[in-house]
């Protein structure tokens, strides 16, 4: 095959067993260090999380986002659990900016925040941490958010029929 500048493909590992699959990543990323441009359009999104360097997010024909994985990453919607020595109130976090889905079960704080840890961080300093744990979020959950009617990452987005593609 010849060496194109870029290659555009449409679900490209549709149907191709888990070895092939290994070995399309394999010539995608030689493109890619070989300085040519890779269109990935897929909805496969752990695929095109590990293959790919820029997402957009396209609905019903528009481009919503064009960014680094790692930008959208930031933008989002991160869930967090402190492990405190003691039991603590839901009162002393309820009110910081950014706090969503906020729960207190014996000692463990489990909430969401979207934007910075900094107000989160210095009130859970008031008391003894035992543990902090942040669960990552998926290219899967932030392609969501700007599907879905919450509070994502690209605020409200009206609920569309059609899923869309995420294209790198």
């Amino acid at each position: 095959m010849i060496r194109p500048e870029m290659l555009v493909l449409d679900e490209p590992t549709s149907g191709l067993d888990p070895f092939v699959q290994l070995e399309f990543e394999h010539l995608c990323e030689e493109a890619r260090d070989e300085g040519r441009t890779v269109f990935i359009s897929s909805h496969q999104l752990p695929e095109v999380e590990h293959l790919c360097d820029r997402v957009g997010i396209i609905r019903e024909g528009r481009l919503l986002a064009v960014e680094s994985i790692a930008a959208l990453k930031a933008r989002a919607l991160r869930r967090l659990e402190i492990d405190f020595a003691e039991p603590v109130t839901a009162e002393a976090f309820a009110n910081l900016p950014g706090i969503r889905d906020l729960t207190i079960e014996d000692s463990i704080l489990r909430c969401s925040v979207m934007g910075s840890l900094d107000a989160l961080v210095k009130s859970a300093a008031r008391y003894q941490v035992t543990n902090v744990r942040s669960i990552e979020t998926s290219l899967e959950e932030i392609f969501l958010a700007y599907y879905g009617s919450g509070d994502g990452i690209a605020g409200k987005v009206s609920e569309g029929k059609e899923p869309g593609h995420a294209a790198a």
